[in-house]
């Protein structure tokens, strides 16, 4: 039986994919993400597939359920997921495949609860580090475990991993899927050859990352700005380095890409989510987006920038309580 697991290229993604192929040893890893799901969905031909840690945009939600219920005819079909339910369509459209999903734990934690009884217990390890990871580890099921581990050393190997793929020795997904299999097997990242010298010059780009927002950031309205940067694997720490220059909730790192622009967000102390943010602004000039409410994205149409963030800015002017009650919506 042809087996292919679809996950996000992230720490949690990769660490939700290697719990899976844990327990699926010959399955074939590939790796998506919102924007592209859609597509990469409709290529997928299997026995079994198997998703993980991949939000669903507003955008294609309706298209994707189609496609779900129509490869379900043939394919058994598993979906972890940790993302907000776009508001157009409902957790009873998934009623045709298993679909697992749950906001505020990590999408390793539910493959692992899923696939616990399957696979060795020491897995759990890589649990663990797709919870920290992913900023998800405020659980009852990981502060449980936490107590049966030395968490310096978790911390150290999750870091070893979400650094350790910042560079282009291990930015490419047949990279990536090597680290996959050998967290399958029982191994750390540390364990990967060069990952760790690689997550140490990540350390130091990152400082000098900062100097350079700190020369380049900008205020658009509210939000902090840095647009355009070199080492575009720091997209992240970008953006919430261009709050902290800037002295503001929120910050974004934009960058031009062919006939669109990609924008990744974070917030400093403030309670936006950071997911209905972007879906609503995307949505707004025709792109898509969405993320969690700390971490968020959106890719949108070259020429509508200065619109979207027009539209960001009018958002963070909205009472939180208005932005609140779509994000338990589908608890």
């Amino acid at each position: 039986m042809k087996t292919v697991i679809l996950t996000h290229a992230d720490c949690d993604g990769m660490c939700s994919g290697a719990i899976a192929k844990a327990k699926y040893p010959d399955a074939e890893v590939f790796f998506t993400k919102p924007v592209s799901f859609l597509s990469d969905l409709s290529q997928t031909n299997a026995d079994k597939i198997i998703i993980a840690d991949i939000a669903i945009t507003r955008k294609d939600a309706q298209k994707i359920v189609k496609l779900l219920k129509n490869k379900s005819r043939k394919t058994q079909i598993t979906y972890f997921d940790h993302h907000r339910i776009p508001d157009n369509i409902t957790r009873e459209d998934f009623s045709d495949i298993e679909y697992i999903h749950k906001l505020n734990v990590s999408a390793s934690e539910l493959v692992y609860r899923h696939y616990q009884n399957d696979i060795p217990k020491e897995r759990i390890w890589i649990a663990l580090y797709g919870a920290i990871g992913d900023y998800e580890d405020d659980t009852e099921f990981v502060h449980e475990r936490m107590f049966n581990w030395d968490r310096r050393a978790l911390y150290f190997e999750v870091s070893t991993l979400i650094l350790g793929i910042k560079s282009k020795q291990f930015g490419s997904y047949d990279a990536k899927r090597d680290i996959v299999e050998t967290l399958s097997l029982g191994k750390n990242p540390s364990d990967v050859p060069g990952l760790v010298r690689s997550a140490k010059l990540a350390v130091t780009r990152e400082f000098e990352l900062y100097e350079y927002v700190k020369a380049h950031a900008e205020k658009i309205g509210k939000i902090g700005v840095v647009q355009n940067m070199p080492n575009f694997g720091f997209r992240g720490p970008a953006a919430l380095f261009s709050a902290t220059v800037g002295d503001t909730e929120v910050g974004m790192f934009i960058l031009e890409r062919g006939d669109h622009i990609d924008i990744t967000v974070r917030k400093r102390k403030s309670d936006v989510l950071l997911n209905d943010m972007m879906d609503t602004c995307a949505d707004a000039v025709g792109g898509s987006g969405g993320g969690h409410p700390g971490a968020a994205g959106a890719r949108i149409p070259r020429g509508t920038l200065d619109k979207f963030m027009h539209h960001a800015n009018t958002y963070l002017k909205k009472p939180k309580v208005e932005c609140s009650e779509k994000e338990t919506s589908h608890a």
